[in-house]
């Protein structure tokens, strides 16, 4: 086997980020065993993911850390806390905190007053056609029983024939 290939392949990126198939993690825990450098390759694959998050994280902002150390009080325990942060009712008593985030498309799509006009009249177009074939479908199954009921007689009672 052709461990640089198999390296290459990004089976250890897919094993690394939890895309690997179980017969794909199988044999890569298989051959790491045999081949030491996998392992390198696994810890040195991990560090570029490392960095690479590092690099494009996004730091949170001050305000957060205060806030957070605000909340903290020295020296008082997990139960003191826990019970002091809800009132008689259950309900926590501080304050919501909300994040104003800003949509990433913050375009507003508006519709001219014209195409509105012509989507309304499109749609009573659309309902006159529908009512209209309506009407017209049982006019024509009303005429169709009156022109059966008149060709019935006929059927049944022959005109009589000249002699």
């Amino acid at each position: 086997m052709n461990i640089s290939n198999y390296i290459e392949s990004g089976i250890i990126e897919r094993y690394l980020l939890g895309l690997a198939s179980p017969e794909q993690e199988a044999e890569l825990l298989h051959l790491r065993q045999i081949y030491p450098l996998l392992e390198l390759e696994i810890t040195a694959a991990e560090l570029r993911f490392e960095d690479k998050l590092l690099e494009e994280g996004v730091a949170p902002p001050c305000e957060l850390k205060n806030s957070v150390l605000q909340r903290i009080k020295p020296g008082s325990g997990k139960k003191e806390r826990a019970w002091n942060s809800y009132s008689s009712h259950g309900h926590a008593n501080h304050s919501n905190t909300y994040i104003q985030l800003e949509p990433f498309w913050n375009r507003r799509i508006s519709v001219s007053m014209w195409w509105r006009c012509a989507f309304i009249a499109l749609v009573v177009l659309i309902m006159a056609l529908a009512a209209s074939t309506w009407h017209f479908y049982h006019r024509a199954a009303q005429l169709e029983e009156v022109l059966i009921k008149l060709k019935v007689p006929l059927i049944n009672n022959p005109a009589p024939s000249a002699r």
